[in-house]
């Protein structure tokens, strides 16, 4: 099968991590997306599972090694946010064979939070594929990484404990985030932005039978809603994001399964007005915005 075939056969779910994208993956298999039959197992804080591949997560573990980071390793990530990460050597093989397996199969859908730092990567990869960037705001993720004890290798001995855990997970919400706006702004026609939860309705209509439950995405904390309201730069991210959001694209992917004999309704290369003008009108806004904000991570 080639992207000629079907330009439209696979879906990549991307996103910061605790931003939904377990739970839009599980409604895209509901409604007929192949995914990988070796998935992670439950855990606590994701009950129901995760719906991601593991060999797709652990590729992407041996990559951030690589290149000597974590996906909570902020710091080293700053450094790397502005570059293409190109796939090292030693991990062609085991990519090529995930590539493999997911072009035998149609249509597909995988997941890895992850996979948000190398975008360009997948997408030279997968020019079939359409990639779901799910989007939360800044303080939901921030009190949900903070609800699993998730320490962001921030050690609990040090001063300020609480408050450096913060705003590491602010930092990493924010390059997340940088990332898929920047890849956003350069496959518009290839990229649908869902919001969490705005775009709940959407999933809710195309699966009944919600494989998820919403009710787990709780709301943050005044704790950490406060601050993180007051994280300029963010909350600017965050709006610029989305103004890309599309739901009746959205619709029409989960819908895609149902009436694969019709043609795709895009084709590569083409860009709607409307996404054209929210494309313009955010950066033109918001440019002047981040222009003054000075708070640093």
């Amino acid at each position: 099968m080639t992207a000629n075939d079907d330009s439209r056969s696979g879906i990549i779910v991307a996103g910061m991590h605790r931003s939904g994208t377990s739970l839009v993956t599980s409604v895209f298999g509901a409604c007929g997306y192949q995914m990988a039959p070796d998935q992670l197992p439950p855990e606590d804080d994701n009950p129901k599972g995760f719906f991601e591949d593991r060999k797709v997560h652990m590729l992407h573990r041996r990559w951030l090694e690589s290149l000597e980071a974590g996906w909570d390793l902020s710091p080293r990530l700053r450094e790397l946010r502005d570059q293409d990460l190109r796939l090292p050597a030693h991990l062609e093989a085991e990519t090529q064979e995930l590539v493999d397996y997911y072009r035998s199969v149609h249509p597909w859908v995988w997941k890895n939070p992850r996979a948000t730092l190398f975008l360009e990567e997948w997408a030279r990869r997968f020019p079939e594929a359409t990639f779901v960037i799910c989007l939360r705001t800044p303080g939901a993720v921030v009190d949900s990484m903070l609800r699993r004890k998730s320490r962001l290798r921030i050690p609990s001995r040090r001063k300020l404990y609480r408050v450096r855990r913060l705003m590491r997970g602010l930092s990493l919400w924010r390059t997340y985030n940088l990332m898929a706006l920047h890849f956003a702004q350069r496959h518009l026609d290839r990229t649908v932005v869902l919001r969490i939860p705005a775009d709940l309705d959407v999933l809710q209509r195309s699966s009944p039978t919600m494989v998820f439950e919403p009710g787990l995405l709780k709301r943050p904390r005044k704790r950490v809603a406060w601050p993180a309201a007051m994280a300029l730069r963010c909350q600017s991210l965050h709006w610029r994001l989305s103004r890309l959001a599309e739901p009746q694209r959205l619709a029409e992917l989960l819908d895609a399964p149902r009436r694969s004999d019709e043609p795709a309704p895009r084709e590569h290369g083409h860009v709607s007005l409307g996404g054209l003008i929210r494309i313009a009108a955010s950066i033109a806004i918001t440019g002047a915005l981040e222009a003054g904000y000075n708070l640093a991570f």
